[in-house]
């Protein structure tokens, strides 16, 4: 590391004629160290006063630049966070109607059969189970890939929501090929954005509508 060379506290230039420390400083200003250089500026001179105005212009650019930088990476993490709160509050509602439509259209009579364990509950006590996880967005919102499930084999965690049990029914119902489609597509990447989650919100929002229409019944 190159150390700064040390010189005397001397004025020059404009500051030739205040009186200094004369001591050794690796910090000089007009030739003065910094507690000279303060004195200086506030001397009350016409050379002081002149230095001032120029240290106050000069840091003055500094702070204004120091705040339009502060103010536009604001601008970009509030622009950035908005449009994350609006990506999330989209999936989130078209998560909410996704769920109802599966829910709905594999109930009779307001109870839901768990795809896993049979056990028979009322629509507003299951979940909207997912063979291959949701975290997969291509199947996120795949209707072949979801079916009723209770609370408790869904939040199974060991078994990963009873997903063997969940393969075997879906293979009984759908098909082999049509379970492998599910299975082959989670590795396909996509781009989901707030548009996107909009329309799915939008499109189950009124096939739930229309179903509970149809049945006569109002379950939300």
């Amino acid at each position: 590391m190159i150390k700064s060379k040390l010189n005397k506290c001397k004025g020059i230039g404009i500051a030739k004629d205040f009186k200094s420390c004369g001591e050794l400083s690796d910090k000089r200003n007009k030739g003065l160290c910094q507690k000279c250089y303060r004195l200086f500026i506030f001397s009350g001179t016409k050379a002081g006063n002149e230095e001032k105005e120029k240290f106050f212009i000069k840091n003055k650019k500094r702070v204004d630049r120091k705040q339009i930088e502060i103010k536009l990476e604001d601008k970009r993490n509030s622009r950035k966070e908005k449009s994350e709160m609006n990506e999330s509050s989209s999936m989130k509602l078209a998560d909410t109607y996704f769920s109802r439509f599966i829910r709905l259209k594999h109930s009779e009579e307001g109870l839901c059969t768990c795809y896993t364990c049979g056990s028979v509950l009322p629509i507003k006590q299951v979940d909207n189970g997912h063979y291959q996880k949701r975290v997969h967005k291509v199947v996120r919102y795949n209707e072949n890939n979801c079916r009723p499930q209770c609370k408790k084999c869904n939040g199974n965690t060991l078994h990963n929501g009873k997903q063997v049990e969940f393969r075997i029914n879906l293979i009984n119902e759908i098909g082999l090929s049509e379970v492998e489609v599910i299975e082959n597509s989670i590795k396909e990447n996509g781009k989901y954005t707030t548009s996107f989650y909009k329309e799915k919100a939008d499109y189950y929002r009124k096939a739930v509508h229309e179903i509970q229409k149809k049945l006569g019944v109002k379950y939300w």
